[in-house]
């Protein structure tokens, strides 16, 4: 599923989306016991990461790393069960670019 970008704090939005995630797969793992393996995508690396590194001075990793925490500890607030694998794009700029060129 995709995940979010991790610029700034987490909203309502961000909220709404995971519950709803959240409980279809329990519906389908606890009700129908199907194994789900959930993997989430973070996007950590756009423009709005680098403008917010460069005006504060900062790695652009710095700030999306930290965001993502706290993303994940909104969600555990929530009790939404957190995914088994989690991407980040960061790990895959050499397939996206030959996937664009």
């Amino acid at each position: 599923m995709c995940g979010p970008t991790v610029y700034s704090n987490s909203h309502m939005g961000h909220a709404k989306t995971y519950i709803c995630f959240d409980v279809l797969r329990r519906i389908m793992t606890d009700y129908f016991g199907y194994d789900v393996q959930l993997c989430m995508n973070i996007t950590d690396i756009d423009d709005k990461i680098i403008v917010s590194a460069n005006e504060n001075q900062k790695d652009f990793g710095e700030i999306s790393r930290s965001m993502e925490n706290e993303f994940f500890k909104d969600c555990e607030a929530l009790n939404i069960r957190l995914p088994n694998v989690i991407t980040r794009v960061s790990e895959y700029v050499p397939e996206i670019v030959d996937f664009i060129e």
